[in-house]
């Protein structure tokens, strides 16, 4: 008799050990989490406001002192400093120390030099000073830009290996840090187990840089893209983050109606994302 009742000791408890382990992760669900979000590359003027509003926030560091820092970053949110990894803006204080190394040519969108990944002083500098410089402020984490600079359709692809080694140096050297990747999907095969969640931008809409309009990606166009995200993040198990462009009432209202069908956190403002307050952002509740 104690063999059975040792047995269905044993049972109820391999049971429990497996209620408590519940099902595999679920995106959509850590999707919620981090919405919503909002990105700010212009300084916040209401600082508790927006910490309050936002789960997660993506802002430009060079903005906050320490003290600002902690009255953006909250119990209850997670907050981002924006880092370019493939080029460099011209204003940026480390500048002159990249130009010095020397450029792989510039991004004529953003007049933004390429920097050459593969000298050792220039991944030096992004790691053991820009990194640093801003992580010491009190940062969550740090939003990866410009990961596609070294996309295969680029002349620059050759600098890949480079990309990766300093995403996981990222890891390494912040292990308890929020990394969130923009694009560069033709990397997450090399770089999913040092990030943390993808951001993608231009998913609903286009911005044309010659004329500075705003339009609605064409439907199959659209449809694509929406097909090699999901797979990209499904397949990596990693939450999805969506930011679009649109400055009209009219191109907003399409663009949530196309992105309202997706169970992806979005954010839709001006392609310069500098005034938070003429944003859209979704809200788990849609």
């Amino acid at each position: 008799m104690i063999y059975i009742y040792l047995y269905l000791l044993l049972t109820a408890f391999i049971i429990s050990i497996g209620d408590c382990a519940g099902p595999g992760p679920d995106i959509t669900k850590e999707d919620t989490l981090l919405e919503p979000f909002a990105v700010s590359y212009e300084k916040i003027a209401d600082l508790a406001g927006a910490a309050n509003e936002y789960k997660l926030l993506i802002v430009e560091p060079e903005h906050y002192s320490k003290a600002e820092v902690d009255s953006l970053n909250t119990a209850s949110n997670t907050l981002l400093a924006y880092v370019t990894l493939g080029e460099v803006d011209r204003s940026r204080w480390y500048y002159p120390l990249l130009e010095a190394r020397g450029f792989l040519g510039v991004n004529e969108n953003w007049d933004s030099p390429y920097l050459n990944l593969a000298d050792s002083v220039t991944r030096s500098i992004m790691l053991d000073r820009v990194i640093p410089n801003i992580m010491i402020k009190g940062y969550d984490g740090l939003i990866l830009d410009t990961v596609d600079d070294v996309a295969p359709y680029t002349d620059r692809a050759w600098l890949q290996p480079h990309m990766v080694d300093i995403i996981a140096e990222i890891d390494r050297e912040y292990p308890d840090a929020f990394i969130l990747q923009n694009a560069g999907l033709f990397l997450l095969d090399r770089v999913h187990n040092y990030i943390d969640a993808l951001m993608m931008e231009d998913v609903a809409t286009s911005y044309n840089f010659e004329d500075q309009t705003y339009h609605l990606k064409p439907q199959e166009d659209y449809d694509n893209k929406v097909d090699v995200i999901e797979k990209h993040a499904s397949a990596f198990n990693k939450p999805l983050l969506i930011v679009d462009y649109s400055v009209t009432d009219s191109l907003s209202e399409r663009v949530i109606e196309r992105l309202d069908s997706l169970s992806h956190p979005y954010f839709i403002g001006s392609i310069w994302l500098n005034d938070i307050t003429e944003t859209i952002s979704s809200h788990p509740s849609r």
